[in-house]
């Protein structure tokens, strides 16, 4: 959930299951989703029908590998250097979409003067590390700019300090040779997954990824659906029909109570639900519910509704915090 809500402002998938019927090329990763999830899969199947292109890059060769176009083995947990490489590879041959993430990412962004990553200084650290407290202070890595809804912005994207340098220099190092050292996956092989995503995404194509558990149960999880989220970014298509990321869960409990969703605290596109006494307009309910952009904060929806002393009047202070130590 935090690497979608970091990216997208919401936690859940970007796009529906039957969606999948409009992509020009499907990743699966992280998932043998013929298996696993074989209701939603009949979407991947009336994609490849249409004449998509399927891709699983998993370790084992499953289902979903034999319906593949593609299938890439790598190596169990090496799925951020796999990602890496294709984002690096996008970059450096000028193949993304260049009017998308201009209008409708961050990329052009310019970040404060005192912001420096581990390429910067070449410590292997982000600005603001204090060691003494093993953490981060974050006050260097705001946008540059006033008022944080408006930063400054490089629409060339050539200024060092904007996002896109900033993410250029930090992928450099996932070279194909890196790639093959590190994931097992052959030059070739990668390639070939690298052009069948380039080639059908675009102004008139999109693709469209798939995971589960086989990244979200890793301890770097969130950092590899962070990577993904960048990849889809670079190529335009989050937002836009057969595009996006889906997170597929079980189906008839979490993927079939969020996504329709039949919980009582949650409106369709995890929206929270308007309390009735303190959200009774809708600019009441956009002001308690509205992140503001570039905060690096998730949405109130991916936090707590209820608190642990409303939850357990009965426990002592000293238990509840040691709870609350616990959840962070």
């Amino acid at each position: 959930m935090p690497g979608l809500g970091t990216s997208f402002g919401r936690g859940g998938a970007t796009t529906a299951q039957q969606d999948l019927a409009n992509a020009d090329c499907i990743l699966i990763q992280g998932s043998s989703m013929a298996e696993a999830h074989p209701v939603g899969f009949r979407w991947v199947m009336k994609a490849k029908e249409r004449g998509a292109t399927i891709i699983h890059v998993d370790p084992r060769f499953s289902r979903t590998s034999a319906l593949a176009d593609i299938w890439a083995p790598i190596r169990a947990g090496s799925d951020i250097a796999f990602l890496g490489g294709l984002v690096r590879h996008i970059i450096e041959n000028n193949l993304f979409f260049r009017d998308y993430i201009v209008h409708y990412t961050n990329a052009s962004c310019i970040l404060r003067d005192d912001y420096r990553d581990p390429e910067d200084d070449g410590d292997g650290y982000f600005s603001g590390w204090k060691e003494d407290r093993r953490a981060y202070e974050m006050q260097s890595w705001q946008y540059k700019g006033d008022r944080l809804s408006f930063p400054e912005r490089d629409f060339t994207l050539q200024d060092r300090q904007c996002v896109f340098q900033k993410l250029k220099r930090h992928f450099a190092r996932y070279t194909p040779e890196i790639v093959e050292k590190v994931c097992g996956i052959p030059p070739p092989v990668f390639q070939k997954v690298a052009d069948a995503l380039v080639r059908a995404s675009g102004p008139d194509k999109t693709a469209a990824i798939c995971y589960a558990v086989g990244w979200t149960q890793h301890s770097k999880g969130v950092q590899i659906i962070r990577t993904a989220s960048i990849l889809q970014l670079l190529l335009g298509n989050i937002g836009r029909p057969g595009g996006g990321i889906l997170a597929l869960r079980g189906h008839a409990s979490i993927q079939g109570s969020t996504d329709i969703p039949t919980l009582y605290d949650i409106l369709p596109g995890y929206l929270a639900m308007p309390r009735a006494e303190k959200e009774q307009t809708l600019q009441q309910y956009l002001d308690v519910h509205t992140t503001r952009p570039g905060s690096g904060r998730l949405h109130p929806t991916h936090r707590p509704v209820v608190e642990l002393p409303e939850l357990f009047p009965q426990l002592d202070e000293s238990v509840l915090r040691q709870a609350r130590d616990c959840g962070k």
